[in-house]
């Protein structure tokens, strides 16, 4: 190793590589620095893989090909690797991990991919995994161990791998996190959901205004077609001859024919349809009021019939397009 010292910055500069003449030793360490801004942290993306873990028998779990880069040393797997993880408690429930552990103690100087055990709880939380010092431990997924279980589901497994506890490498110089992803996808879903709403809400509020319109109208002519009956029988009282009455009376049941047909019986017994498309009320005298709609609900035929069955008289009530215009149509047998 070459190094200079600067005694007035008091600063070292190391430098590499040169053939050594006896005086000059290069370590692990220095060999993997000329990675450094070149690759990231993290599992290769493209090499097996990526260290997927499924859920094998019993308490144990296999642990997919794949390479990592971490601390400055690479994990290599070439082979499903099983790793057994400890029974599950009696009473609580825990969460294990299966991690790569860098080791770089004298004693070890080693990676390994091995299980650790989570603290049992009655809401069990992820391990802290050791970040520090020679020991660095990387997760690659957390295992749920449910309280007297005696085998792992793959229900039970969830992978790390790709998140940004333990990113991807997808080229040099550069990882990429799912986390990252998955958040951008769900806000534009968000948008996506908040925008179909907006359009629905404002076709709903359009239709709505539209069928009040029509009630509106609705209700309007059946009050002028009130006020016109009872303005036409004030107009005839005191008016009227023996001779005359029965004429007033035939204009009296042709008024209340109309009245039922426009307004319905006084009394009675309803019946709908399973279609919603016909209404039929019959009162205590056996008369009979049918109602059909047609034509997408913007026709209405009313027909009266007596306690025979034989038709009185029949209503017809078109409505406009756009529910602002009735027309009608009253003829009595």
């Amino acid at each position: 190793m070459s190094k200079i010292t600067n005694p007035e910055l008091e600063s070292s500069v190391t430098c590499g590589f040169y053939n050594s003449l006896g005086d000059r030793k290069y370590d692990a360490i220095q060999m993997s620095e000329m990675f450094d801004g070149i690759i990231n942290d993290g599992i290769f993306a493209s090499i097996g893989t990526g260290f997927v873990v499924k859920a094998d028998t019993g308490n144990i779990v296999n642990v997919g090909i794949g390479k990592a880069w971490f601390n400055h040393t690479w994990t290599k797997n070439d082979a499903i690797l099983p790793v057994t993880c400890e029974e599950s408690e009696v009473l609580l429930d825990r969460i294990d991990a299966i991690v790569i552990e860098v080791n770089t103690l004298n004693e070890v100087r080693d990676n390994f991919i091995k299980p650790i055990k989570g603290t049992p709880s009655s809401e069990p939380v992820n391990p802290t995994l050791s970040k520090s010092g020679n020991v660095y431990q990387y997760a690659l997924c957390y295992i749920y161990r449910k309280a007297g279980s005696t085998e792992i589901t793959q229900a039970d497994i969830t992978n790390v791998v790709g998140s940004e506890e333990t990113p991807f490498i997808t080229g040099l110089m550069q990882t990429i996190s799912l986390s990252e992803l998955l958040g951008q996808w769900e806000d534009e879903l968000d948008q996506f959901v908040a925008s179909e709403t907006a359009d629905f809400d404002a076709d709903y509020q359009i239709l709505k205004n539209n069928m009040e319109a029509a009630a509106a109208v609705l209700t309007e002519w059946t009050k002028s077609e009130q006020a016109t009956f009872l303005d036409w029988f004030n107009s005839m009282k005191g008016q009227l001859s023996t001779d005359a009455a029965g004429n007033l009376q035939n204009q009296i049941d042709k008024a209340n024919i109309e009245s039922i047909l426009v307004n319905g019986l006084p009394s009675g017994t309803k019946i709908f349809s399973d279609d919603g498309t016909t209404i039929t009320t019959t009162d205590e005298n056996g008369t009979v009021l049918e109602k059909v709609f047609t034509e997408e609900f913007t026709k209405c035929t009313s027909t009266l019939k007596d306690s025979n069955g034989s038709i009185i008289a029949t209503l017809v009530k078109t409505f406009s397009t756009d529910g602002r215009t009735i027309s009608s149509t009253l003829t009595i047998i």
